[in-house]
């Protein structure tokens, strides 16, 4: 199921775990978990992590404690080889378009399936390591996940955890899962009855985390789901330099499908300029001086953008990157825009390699729960709203989990955006994109 809307943005990721007494099938497409994002305060109701884990095994949270928090001398590898899991995840997307715009955020993907890896053991384990921070050893991929999401927060960017376990389940979550993911997530711990009450106070804490950009995160829940984790994480930039009304105007942007189409665009003068014999782009800075919309214009105009994401890899996202020229005289135009995509990742992150995680055979989660599950489902949706006053982005992300069945001129450049682009909301220090998207059409 992919739908992709005209709407505003912040940024979710959810992650529901569904196992219990009996054992029901999803269709193969997979349940839709989206819905209302709200944070409805702080509930942390008894009965949740009452069970001690016994089962002899050191859990990646407990081996990759000592890291987290602390900063490692491998950072800048370590933020190379996560760039790897967010273009190929990108290029996946991509090649699945169909002439639409694309947009991801992969910190909210890492972040809910960097919680749910914590109670993941073996194989299962190593897959999920493997695909979010290629190369690096379990511990080590493990503590970046929240190491990042504590050092993207500001007043621009805001993270929020919570976890949401069925009630009638709640004796077979491990206690030391659940301080984990307390201590080192900040996450809320509730236990609720599954039912539809449960569906709205969950979607009540996601419309409030997400400020009311993001509804219906979740649709359903039965007693054979067992639990529900969610990351919310919410983008509110404002441009350090603001447009004057004379920088604002009507023009044309010739979209993926050849039709010209009247919309407002931002037009000024920035400083720093970004080119490869692929692409050209420039950096515009948010107020708070961490963050920065980057434009990514192929230079080969007959291009269809999402086909020139889909073949851009990881080392020439960089190779764009490095190639800051500052103190340019760079005339940018872009157009004002909003989008919305959701997508459904199990057979994009199967494909990448974390097949166990999906197996109703394979799945390991034997370090969260006494009970035997896989995940299901990831359901991955986004936002984003770009106009002249600044931008909002939001995305969500709901993982599943289910009980196992057997079943230009020389001195100054230019950089006009009157075609499709790409576009990534990067974190200044790293150079890695929080957003990434493509507007084939506007």
């Amino acid at each position: 199921m992919k739908t992709r809307k005209i709407v505003t943005g912040l940024l979710t990721t959810s992650i529901l775990l569904s196992m219990g007494t009996g054992c029901t099938k999803k269709n193969e497409q997979g349940r839709s978990a989206f819905g209302n994002n709200n944070n409805h305060g702080s509930v942390d109701l008894p009965g949740a992590g009452t069970i001690k884990r016994e089962n002899g095994q050191e859990a990646v949270f407990e081996l990759a404690s000592a890291m987290i928090g602390k900063e490692n001398k491998s950072q800048d590898e370590l933020n190379r080889a996560y760039s790897k899991f967010i273009f190929e995840m990108m290029k996946r997307c991509a090649q699945e378009s169909n002439g639409e715009n694309v947009l991801i955020s992969p910190d909210s993907v890492l972040f809910a399936l960097d919680m749910t890896a914590g109670g993941a053991h073996g194989n299962t384990l190593n897959e999920m390591m493997n695909v979010l921070v290629p190369g690096a050893d379990n511990q080590t991929a493990f503590a970046y996940g929240a190491n990042r999401m504590n050092s993207l927060q500001n007043n621009s960017l805001s993270l929020a955890n919570s976890v949401w376990i069925n009630k009638n389940k709640a004796d077979s979550v491990y206690d030391d899962f659940l301080k984990f993911v307390r201590e080192n997530f900040d996450a809320e711990v509730g236990t609720l009855e599954f039912n539809q009450s449960a569906v709205d106070t969950i979607n009540k804490w996601v419309e409030t985390q997400t400020k009311d950009r993001i509804h219906n995160l979740i649709e359903q829940l039965t007693d054979n789901d067992l639990m529900v984790l969610v990351n919310a994480i919410a983008f509110d930039g404002t441009w350090a330099t603001k447009y004057s009304e004379d920088d604002v105007f009507e023009d044309y942007f010739r979209g993926g499908n050849g039709e010209d189409k009247k919309v407002w665009f931002l037009s000024s003068e920035e400083s720093t300029y970004l080119s490869t014999d692929k692409a050209r782009g420039f950096l515009k800075y948010y107020d708070d001086g961490k963050y920065a919309f980057m434009t990514i214009l192929p230079e080969d105009e007959t291009i269809d953008i999402n086909e020139f994401m889909a073949n851009l890899s990881s080392d020439e996202y960089w190779e764009f990157w490095d190639s800051q020229e500052d103190s340019m005289e760079v005339h940018a135009k872009f157009p004002e825009f909003q989008s919305d995509y959701d997508i459904h990742l199990p057979g994009i992150l199967s494909d990448m390699g974390m097949r166990d995680a999906f197996s109703d055979v394979a799945a390991d989660f034997s370090n969260m729960t006494s009970k035997n599950v896989y995940i299901s489902d990831v359901i991955h949706k986004t936002f984003i709203n770009v106009n002249r006053d600044g931008t909002t982005a939001a995305a969500s992300t709901g993982v599943v989990m289910t009980e196992k069945c057997i079943e230009e001129p020389s001195n100054a450049r230019y950089v006009i955006c009157d075609r499709p682009f790409a576009y990534a909301i990067v974190d200044v220090d790293t150079g890695l994109p929080v957003f990434l998207g493509t507007v084939e059409n506007v």
